[in-house]
Formats: structure tokens, sequence, C-alpha cells
């Protein structure tokens, strides 16, 4: 009967790797439907938007607190990584921040370039794959 069974998912045993772990989590579970709705181009409730966007944004900040410099002894690669993670992050953050000032309205978010700015969010996270596979991490 194993094959109902649901297969566990381990959390990844190196810092780098379980921070991209919970960022990409936090994009499948929380910001699937609003980054999907603003790429569609469909309307959305400013308040419940504001909210998962303010809880996302205390889920970041969560992210970048464990990865603090003095905490983590890595080599030179795994810092570069570190610095494009929080890069990232802080981006993500800002784009999220302005779309949420003018309250998820297509008119105001496309004066803020979103699709640009998403799609560079992205590629920095394909780049960070790429160099996760360079240091054999255990999460890509």
């Amino acid at each position: 009967m194993s094959l109902f069974r649901r297969r566990k998912i381990e959390s990844p045993r190196n810092p780098l790797g379980l921070a991209l772990f919970k960022y990409d989590n936090i994009l499948k579970k929380d910001l699937k439907r609003i980054l999907g709705a603003i790429d569609a181009k469909k309307k959305l409730n400013a308040g419940k938007a504001g909210l998962i966007v303010e809880n996302v944004s205390s889920e970041f900040d969560d992210i970048l607190e464990d990865l603090p410099r003095d905490k983590l002894k890595v080599d030179y690669r795994s810092d570069k990584i570190r610095y494009m993670i929080i890069d990232m992050i802080n981006e993500l953050k800002n784009v999220l921040k302005e779309a949420k000032i003018h309250d998820f309205d297509l008119s105001g978010i496309d004066k803020i370039n979103w699709l640009p700015r998403i799609a560079e969010i992205k590629e920095m996270r394909n780049v960070i794959k790429r160099k996760m596979k360079d240091i054999e991490s255990d999460y890509l």
C-alpha cells in the first residue's frame, strides 16, 4: 500500500538550500495566486492581497535573519550565492510593497514595470540554481 502514501519531503541541511527551500514554498503556496492574477491582468481584492503580502514579507524577513554572515561559515562561492539570495528576496519584497501601495491596481502596477522586474527575479533564481549545482548543494 505504499503506492498511495505521501512522500515525505526533507528540508535541506545546507543553510543556503534551506533558505531557497523556504523561498520556493512561499512562492508556490502564498504568492502563486497574486503573481498569476497580475500576470493575467486580473483584478485583485486589495485587502486580501495586502494581508498576504504582509505575511509573506514577515516570512521573507525570517529567511533573511537566518542568513547573516557571522552565522554562516561558508566559502567564497557560497558567500556570493548568499548575497544573491538576499538581493533576490529584497527585490521581490520591494516589488510587492510597491504593488501594495498602488492597491494592486493594474494601471499602477504597469507604472512600476511589474513584468520586467518579476522576470529579472526569476532569472536571478535560475542563476542561483546553476551556482548551487556548482557547489553540490542538497537543494537547488
